[in-house]
């Protein structure tokens, strides 16, 4: 049991604690998308960010590879009240079929970017390095799911890195005047780059 990033006591194991979004970036996140009705997540890990999306949209499919994780996800989604709007989904979030039967208005894709390294703030710096690749996972995604597309990246990413994905809106995340991490819009109406910082207490 944790609590800290959250208002309730979540379930989850240390490294999935760690690597949730924080429930108010996830409101945060969740507000800007509050005019879509159906999303995906794709890499949900212990569905933190799925449960607030699920608070302003009809319906979410949440995905991730491990068991444990939606085992755990399942069980948070209840301690929110939000469980009847989430389809929790194991399996492989670059599996083309399984994407191919996730219609949804926008997709969140969060994979790991916390790489090999046991200092959880070395992220990685390249598409190739998430795990799983962030670059596979965009394009399948763009390909099967949705032109709509929201990433939580590292810190270490730029405009440059994301560049072979189009332009998209930059929020870089600050959690007590450090920067954490950073959220991309990719929209089809957005032509140009933009940034943003934002910041939480």
């Amino acid at each position: 049991m944790k609590q800290g990033k959250f208002s309730r006591k979540i379930r989850a194991d240390d490294t999935s604690y760690y690597m949730s979004c924080p429930e108010v970036v996830a409101r945060h996140i969740a507000s800007r998308l509050a005019d879509f009705r159906t999303c995906v997540e794709l890499c949900c890990g212990v569905g933190m960010l799925s449960i607030q999306l699920a608070r302003v949209m009809n319906k979410v499919f949440a995905v991730d590879i491990s068991a444990k994780n939606i085992e755990d996800a399942k069980h948070n989604a209840g301690l929110y009240g939000v469980a009847g709007r989430i389809e929790f989904i194991t399996g492989d979030v670059l599996d083309e079929k399984l994407l191919g039967g996730l219609g949804a208005d926008v997709a969140v894709l969060d994979p790991d970017w916390s790489g090999l390294s046991e200092n959880k703030e070395d992220h990685v710096s390249g598409l190739e390095e998430t795990e799983p690749s962030l670059r596979k996972l965009f394009n399948l995604t763009r390909k099967h799911v949705t032109e709509n597309i929201v990433a939580r990246i590292p810190k270490t990413f730029s405009f440059k890195t994301l560049e072979e994905f189009g332009p998209c809106r930059m929020e870089n995340v600050f959690w007590g005047d450090k920067l954490r991490f950073k959220i991309a819009y990719f929209f089809p109406e957005i032509n140009e780059n933009s940034e943003t910082n934002i910041s939480f207490d």
